[in-house]
Formats: C-alpha cells, sequence, structure tokens
C-alpha cells in the first residue's frame, strides 16, 4: 500500500470528479466492507463519471492509498479529509453513513461544495430500533442505555440539524419510504429537505433470471449475517425444527450460509438433519449468483430492514423470498404477488409458508417469474444508476 503523508504532491486531472465518503470500502484484506458502494461506484464509472474513494474512521490514523479494482480509496483521518478537500477538484461529494466528522470537515474547507448523502440505517436509528440486540444480558442492556445518553443522542441531533439546515446544499437519498417517514425523519424528529427515495441497486446482469423448474422449490437457501439479531435467523431455524414434524421434510433440503458472533449457537439445533447443510463463512457475488441457480426459496425472516439487498438479489435470480411482513420488506415483496409475507416473530407462519410452496408447485413458478420482474423495475442497474446519476449531474430527480 502506497502511504500519501503529502497530499500536495497528488495532482488531478483537469476534469470533473465526484468524492464518495464513507465509513468503511472493500480492500484486498476487507473484501466484505460496504460491497455495495463499490459496486455503485463501479455502476458510474462504467458510465463514463470519474470517481475516488475517501474513508474516515477512527482506525486509520495514517493517511493512506490503495487501488481496488480500478478505483482509487484514501484512507485517514479528518485532518487528511480536510486536506484532500481543500484542493477543490471534486464537484460533489457523495457521502454514506454520514456523522459529523465528515460534514464538519466540508463546512470548514468547501462549504459550498454539493452533497449528496445517502441514508441507510443504523447512522439514522435510535437505539432502541435494535432492541432484539440489547436481550443477551444484563450488562449488553446496560451497555446501550448508556450510549443511548452519548452517541446515539449525538448522531440523532446532528441529523436532526442536517435534514434542515440551509448552511449546506445538500440532497438526501433513502432507500425506502417507510425507513425515510417511519425511522430517520421519526427518530431525528425534522423532515429531511430536498430528499428522493431511490433503493439500493441490484446487478440484475449478476443476478440474472433463469426459468426455474418447479422441483427446484424444494431446495430453500438462506445467506445471512450473524451479527445482528434483526436478521431473525433463529426463526428460520425454528421453522426448519417445526418442518422436521412433517412428513414430507426429508424432501426437502435446506443450505444455510453466514458468518458472525452468534453463527454456531443459531445453526447449532439443525446439525443433526442429514438434508441441511451448513457452511460458515462469506461469499462472493459470483458464488452467491451460482448459488441462487441451484436453489429456489430465499427464506429471509427479518426484524428490520430498510430494504433488504441480499433478499432483493435473490429476486432477481428468481428466488421465491419468504421473508417477513414488516418495516419496509412490503415495498419489495408484495405478498401472494412476487413472494410470501410472514407474520413477525411467527416461526410457525415461517414453516406454513415453506409448506405452502411445497404443495403448490404452480404457486412457486407464478411467484418465481413475477419475483424477477418487479424487483428489476424498482432495483435494476438500468433504473436505480440512471437515478443516481441524475442526482450526482443535477441534483434534481427527473425519472419517476
Amino acid at each position: 500500500m502506497q502511504k500519501f503523508i503529502n497530499m500536495s504532491e497528488l495532482a488531478y486531472p483537469d476534469k470533473e470528479r465526484f468524492l464518495v465518503i464513507t465509513n468503511a470500502y472493500p480492500h484486498q484484506d476487507q473484501l466484505y466492507r460496504n460491497g455495495f458502494i463499490h459496486r455503485r461506484v463501479l455502476s458510474y464509472m462504467e458510465e463514463g463519471r470519474n470517481i475516488e474513494v475517501f474513508v474516515l474512521h477512527p482506525s486509520f490514523s495514517k493517511a493512506e492509498i490503495y487501488m481496488y479494482q480500478g478505483v482509487t480509496v484514501y484512507r485517514g483521518t479528518e485532518a487528511d479529509l480536510r486536506i484532500l478537500l481543500s484542493y477543490k477538484a471534486h464537484m460533489k461529494c457523495l457521502i454514506h453513513f454520514v456523522n459529523p466528522s465528515m460534514i464538519q470537515a466540508i463546512k470548514e474547507v468547501n462549504q459550498g461544495l454539493p452533497i449528496v448523502v445517502w441514508i441507510h440505517g443504523f447512522e439514522a436509528e435510535a437505539w432502541h430500533r435494535r432492541w432484539f440486540n440489547f436481550l443477551e444480558s444484563p450488562g449488553s442492556l446496560r451497555k446501550i442505555l448508556e450510549m443511548s445518553d452519548t452517541y446515539y443522542h449525538e448522531q440523532l441531533s446532528f441529523m436532526n440539524w442536517l435534514y434542515q439546515t440551509n448552511e449546506l446544499d445538500i440532497t438526501f437519498v433513502h432507500v425506502s419510504r417507510w425507513f425515510k417517514e417511519h425511522i430517520a425523519e421519526c427518530d431525528a424528529r425534522a423532515i429531511s429537505k430536498n430528499a428522493v427515495i431511490i433503493p439500493n441497486v441490484i446487478d440484475d446482469h449478476l443476478f440474472e433470471y433463469e426459468e426455474k423448474p418447479v422441483e427446484i422449490r424444494k431446495k430453500i437457501l438462506s445467506i445471512r449475517p450473524y451479527v445482528s439479531r434483526k436478521y431473525a435467523n433463529d426463526l428460520a431455524v425454528r421453522a426448519i425444527l417445526a418442518l422436521s414434524k412433517k412428513p414430507y421434510f426429508t424432501q426437502l433440503e435446506f443450505s444455510f450460509y453466514g458468518d458472525g458472533k452468534w453463527f454456531d449457537e443459531t445453526v447449532a439445533p439443525l446439525r443433526s438433519f442429514e438434508n441441511v447443510t451448513i457452511h460458515r463463512g462469506f461469499l462472493p457475488q459470483d458464488q452467491i449468483a451460482q448459488l441462487h441457480k441451484e436453489h429456489g426459496v430465499f427464506l429471509c425472516p427479518t426484524r428490520l430492514d430498510s430494504q433488504g439487498v441480499s433478499m432483493c438479489e435473490a429476486m432477481s435470480s428468481g428466488l421465491v423470498p419468504v421473508s417477513t411482513n414488516i418495516s419496509a420488506i412490503p415495498e419489495f415483496v408484495e405478498h401472494d404477488v412476487s413472494g410470501l409475507l410472514t407474520h413477525p416473530e411467527d416461526f410457525e407462519d415461517l414453516a406454513d409458508a415453506l409448506e405452502r410452496l411445497y404443495f403448490n408447485p404452480e404457486l412457486f413458478a407464478r411467484l418465481s417469474k413475477k419475483t424477477a420482474h418487479s424487483i428489476r423495475l424498482k432495483c435494476s442497474k438500468e433504473t436505480v444508476i440512471k437515478k443516481e446519476l441524475e442526482i450526482l449531474t443535477t441534483g434534481k430527480l427527473v425519472t419517476a
């Protein structure tokens, strides 16, 4: 990795360029850090835009520069970001997971610089939205209650100011209407001015649709992180345990992929079943796309989602999603039309949905075709990148 202590040595060609500022980005040693942001950057570059990335995080105390799949990535402190911004070489800043340090650097150095801020999730939520993560022990609950008076209070006060300020030229991008209206603006107690709704992009070329034979409905896939209870993997496991009592259970095949601190504990009850395969570890995108071809149903209950990107990727491949009728999920899955939605915290309803697909091959075939078509209308590269490029170029969203 090349280090850039003296950033004044950097040379900028006379060309329009955009600067992405984020809290993490993929690196050869950290392939899964905000990969969805990297996919955006690559799409912008495919359309001829010149993009650079700055990663601002406390773990990077020295200025560094590296290349990742053709993208120039800087990592460093707020002071390093201010130096980079001082060259006024960028026509717009694109921020993901905004925090006060990012905005302060812009205010101090280049206050007139137009900004686009994507609102994704935890940076705009009150602590209690993820209540399910703090029930493990009195210590975890005590820690989050302490944070509610420090980090969460400060961050939401910052978001309240950011949504309303006239000091900066900001456009906000929310990935779902539900999250905008019921979480982001509600928790910050302010309406985000100049805001648009654009979901996260899905690579529908990688996650391509191939018509699925009805027999594949018996092969059920789960690819989930196990770092948060929000993914409701425990409910998926309990649904499988409920199905194990059914006479047709051995005709079903289940594949669980994922990793995180709760992985082993969560999947332990399934290890005795011969028709359940368990794989610990994260997967690159091309391997996920291949797994999509080998399965028919995507099991993805949730407790909180601003979109559900992995679910949308599976839908693009034609897998029928079995998820939860909660938060933003109904914006992307219409029950009985493009998937099946179940009651929150109801593992028996999840099991019933899988049973319904088993006994109704015609339903599976209909949902599989519809789910791939519907998600492309909302999240395909052609749809989303076109809208985001309009925001990058004009600051306005013309496409409906």
